[in-house]
């Protein structure tokens, strides 16, 4: 007989998960963790493999001279554009005159024309004067549509050889760690591994 004034409903036995802070966790952050990576390995193809099937580029910012309107560090996309489409104000990608093998992402702060035709004047945003070169105004040319801060950063540091190897190295140790965990856990449980 039950002692006086308990009663007979047996409570329904709490799952292991609902019992445990970790069970709630991991519900919680999976879905997170899985769209951050998602976020990121879009973000990458979307720069890396996107501008060689697209109509677009996307180029790092390296120095400060378009700050504070675009961060050093930061991604820019631009679009193809005819020459004569571009208007004083946009910002557009250049080879720098001179050295073809660096690339300049600056404001057109005038259109004039000169004996050799048309030519931008360009200007960074965070400097006090206009460039000392003229950029022709032929053909077609990239005009930034968007940009994102601080991934440039973040590509930057991927490409070094100790990051590469640690992209490796990190989901495999992952992994490994799944993989012990389940082994645990299924002869915790008494079930064939």
């Amino acid at each position: 007989m039950d002692p006086p004034g308990t009663d007979d409903v047996a409570a329904a036995p709490a799952s292991p998960e609902s019992r445990s802070w970790r069970g709630l966790a991991v519900k919680v952050l999976s879905p997170l963790v899985l769209a951050v990576i998602s976020v990121i390995v879009f973000g990458l193809l979307a720069i890396t493999v996107g501008p060689r099937f697209l109509p677009y580029q996307a180029l790092v910012v390296r120095s400060g001279s378009m700050s504070p309107t675009i961060p050093t560090g930061s991604v820019v996309f631009y679009h193809r554009v005819s020459a004569d489409q571009v208007k004083v104000g946009d910002v557009i990608v250049f080879d720098r005159p001179g050295d073809a093998s660096e690339r300049v992402t600056h404001r057109v702060f005038k259109i004039s024309t000169g004996p050799t035709g048309r030519y931008f004047v360009t200007k960074g945003d965070a400097n006090g004067a206009p460039d000392d070169w003229q950029v022709p105004a032929v053909g077609e040319g990239w005009v930034a549509s968007f940009h994102v801060p601080v991934v440039g950063y973040v590509l930057a540091d991927l490409q070094s050889t100790t990051a590469r190897l640690l992209l490796l190295l990190i989901p495999a140790l992952l992994l490994g760690l799944i993989t012990i965990y389940e082994i645990w856990r299924d002869r915790r449980r008494g079930e064939p591994a």
